[in-house]
């Protein structure tokens, strides 16, 4: 099986599993925040036009499929700022008359400001739902177990004292178990000034030991004098109840959501490689999948391929927000100057706003196309 992600046909058939389903949850999302508040959508496509089929009709909405499979969209009435609003005839049919004025009252700019922001900010909000989903089903269903391992020993420490080394492995604390590095801060602190029982494994041999953690030490020492860190467990999984899942997922969230905000902050400072926060386009994101599926295919668990549907729903929300047309974030900033001005930029001057935007976008995309292709991105632990 997992040789059908192998080459660019595994390439292809990664980018389908990958982003698609993520931006068709995300054109979801729109839909769902247009009903809610009242405006139509004429059409849900799943792929981009020319159409395939009409697959079935739900009230106003037409679903359907499409030949270029490429994502989705939602084409919501009255959707584009650019459609010429003729005057209604006399001599149009009294029943099509009617219609076209409930379709009017049902467009999208007939929508007050505040419902369209709600419109736009769906798209995105459904991404980070899904990826908060995900983490907790992770953590739920199973993450790499890792053993936790001293990396540093500070001189004069508790730790030194106790004669801990660099490498061992720590089993338990108190008799507790210590499965993750968060238990090791955990049980020490509720040890502070107390002879406290270390089990480690060193040389594959288990050693006792005893320490006393310090209450007050010298800054950065820490209470032991120890720094750690986790090998993984080949094979095996760490599953967590369904609170801790919860608590973990939204921590991991609100981690990664804050890490991709700073990043460009810190690549100015240096912190970061450039290297390494260097965008990635439609190739790499299919090479970083294919990956991910083989990983999942090899260890026979499915947190390889989960961790980069979350990293890519969390990134693909980010990006949306940015304020720029044609983007959500871009339609968002419209409607901040709509109401600013007291009233909607003319369709004139908006139009060259969104046609300079995105040929701009056209030109970044295809210089990431570019980088991807002839600087692949480094897939190598």
């Amino acid at each position: 099986m997992s040789n059908l992600f192998n080459g660019v046909l595994g390439q292809g058939l990664s980018f389908l599993l990958g982003l698609i389903p993520l931006i068709l949850v995300h054109e979801f999302g729109h839909f769902l925040m247009a009903r809610k508040t009242g405006v139509w959508a004429k059409e849900f496509g799943i792929g981009y036009p020319p159409r395939i089929l009409k697959l079935f009709r739900w009230k106003e909405t037409d679903f359907t499929l499409n030949w270029l499979p490429i994502g989705g969209f939602v084409r919501m009435e009255g959707e584009s700022l650019f459609e010429e609003r003729s005057a209604i005839e006399e001599d149009i049919p009294p029943e099509e008359l009617q219609q076209k004025q409930e379709a009017r009252k049902h467009s999208l700019y007939a929508a007050s400001p505040g419902n369209r922001v709600l419109i736009y900010l769906a798209g995105p909000v459904m991404n980070l739902l899904l990826a908060w989903a995900l983490v907790v089903l992770l953590y739920f269903t199973g993450v790499p177990a890792y053993e936790v391992v001293i990396d540093e020993i500070v001189p004069n420490s508790p730790a030194a004292g106790a004669e801990m080394q660099v490498g061992d492995v720590i089993l338990a604390i108190n008799e507790q178990p210590v499965e993750e590095v968060e238990d090791v801060s955990t049980y020490i602190q509720a040890s502070l000034g107390q002879p406290t029982t270390f089990t480690v494994r060193r040389d594959g041999e288990t050693v006792a030991l005893s320490a006393v953690p310090r209450a007050n030490p010298p800054q950065g020492e820490g209470s032991l004098g120890i720094l750690v860190g986790g090998i993984p467990k080949a094979g095996e999984l760490l599953r967590y109840p369904l609170g801790k899942s919860l608590n973990y997922g939204t921590r991991y969230v609100l981690l990664m959501g804050q890490m991709t905000l700073s990043a460009p902050i810190m690549v100015i400072r240096g912190l970061i490689p450039l290297e390494m926060a260097r965008p990635v386009g439609i190739v790499g994101i299919s090479q970083i999948t294919q990956q991910s599926v083989q990983e999942s295919f090899s260890a026979g668990a499915a947190y390889p391929i989960m961790n980069i549907l979350i990293l890519l729903s969390l990134s693909l929300a980010i990006f949306n927000l940015l304020p720029i047309p044609p983007l959500d974030g871009g339609h968002i900033l419209f409607i901040i100057v709509e109401k600013i001005r007291r009233k909607p930029l003319t369709p004139a001057v908006a139009e060259r706003i969104y046609t300079v935007a995105f040929m701009v976008m056209l030109a970044v995309f295809a210089l990431i196309t570019a980088l991807d292709i002839f600087f692949p991105v480094n897939l190598t632990p």
